[in-house]
């Protein structure tokens, strides 16, 4: 690599444009108290015809999250519930969900070890409207490993969280992230939340702030799949692009708020969150419970902590080997990625890496993006 490592980033990711990985992006580096990378590269949308086509992205654009919302909303949530004391890490899964995770506690559905399957398609023949739905096959599901045996990364246990929280908190997901998160931590802004669900409200489109705002992500267009239509695309007629409206299906039939996926953000909201983990400033999230939440699982074999994961120790996964043992991440589908190490290698402070993209745009079957990520953290580090 050259000596400007900045140089080195802003030409990878301007790379990953031009390779089709994705149409764009947002990076956002933070350490030790400063940003030291934020850029904005490529377009919004690279599909004729596609909301954002050939339109540029900036630094606020709002990306889909994807499964980061399992870190950034549900597991901040739950966090704070065992803080109030409305729930212990160990208490059992409410009984009508148990049945698909026999003796689960909170604990295991945060670490992935709770017997549940990774994925089900229960978004096949329902549209959006009736999240209950989703919840009632979940609870049909049997379990498919022993409990605490394995870490099996899931869904359905974090679409159970999600549920639960609710329940305990007296509030739908999306509310309660807006009061208990996002308004202490001043994430929203107009039209379009900084950080924040998006819940789908009959067939009104998007508005003009939005437009110009949130990146696309799939376009259901038969003919980008001539080997055949594939199955989520039922679910989605006749919506022909999802812009603003959440990517992954199962989130989509549960109306766009679920415990899995559903946040929609921009980089700089999301650093500000992921801060709030790092220096506990997040109203009720103590140092010592932040250390708890960040503990490597005992499963055997596993990378999981409770909610977050952490960096696989043969250097294969999203961070390659760059950062410590200690840091605590996770990955969206549709092309997002945070990582915090509050102890990296070369002892020049913490850092907070975030990459957000839609690599599913047009579809989910573009180029890979694991090896972007990994030359992303080997440069982030460098900076």
């Amino acid at each position: 690599m050259r000596e400007d490592p900045h140089r080195d980033l802003f030409d990878l990711l301007e790379h990953g444009v031009r390779a089709g990985v994705y149409p764009g992006c947002v990076a956002l580096v933070w350490r030790d108290g400063a940003e030291v990378y934020h850029e904005a590269h490529g377009d919004l949308g690279s599909r004729e015809g596609a909301p954002g086509y050939l339109r540029a992205v900036s630094r606020d654009t709002v990306y889909d999250l994807a499964s980061l919302t399992k870190v950034l909303a549900t597991t901040s949530l739950a966090a704070l519930a065992v803080a109030e004391g409305r729930v212990e890490l160990t208490t059992p899964v409410p009984a009508e969900w148990d049945r698909a995770c026999p003796g689960a506690t909170l604990a295991h559905l945060l670490s992935h070890s709770s017997g549940l399957p990774a994925h089900r398609e229960y978004f096949a023949d329902l549209r959006p409207g009736r999240p209950e739905r989703v919840l009632d096959r979940i609870a049909q599901t049997p379990p498919e490993y022993p409990l605490g045996s394995e870490a099996v990364y899931s869904d359905l246990g974090f679409m159970i969280l999600g549920a639960w929280l609710e329940r305990l908190f007296a509030q739908p997901l999306d509310r309660l992230f807006d009061d208990k998160i996002a308004w202490p931590l001043d994430l929203h802004r107009g039209d379009v939340p900084r950080l924040g669900f998006h819940r789908l409200l009959g067939a009104r489109g998007p508005s003009s702030a939005q437009q110009h705002r949130v990146a696309p992500t799939e376009v259901y267009d038969p003919a980008l799949h001539p080997e055949g239509v594939p199955s989520w695309f039922a679910c989605r007629t006749p919506v022909r692009c999802a812009h603003y409206e959440v990517h992954d299906d199962n989130a989509f039939v549960m109306s766009g708020v679920a415990g899995h996926a559903g946040l929609f953000g921009d980089a700089a909201a999301v650093l500000e969150l992921a801060r709030a983990w790092l220096e506990c400033t997040l109203p009720g999230l103590h140092p010592s419970l932040r250390d708890v939440f960040w503990t490597l699982s005992k499963v055997p074999g596993s990378t999981r902590q409770l909610g977050w994961d952490s960096p696989s120790p043969d250097g294969s996964g999203t961070t390659a080997d760059v950062l410590s043992a200690r840091a605590s991440g996770h990955t969206g589908f549709t092309g997002t990625t945070l990582w915090i190490d509050p102890t990296p290698p070369d002892n020049r402070g913490p850092l907070i890496a975030i990459l957000l993209a839609n690599r599913v745009h047009p579809t989910r079957n573009g180029p890979p993006i694991l090896p972007i990520r990994q030359q992303f953290h080997r440069a982030a580090v460098r900076l």
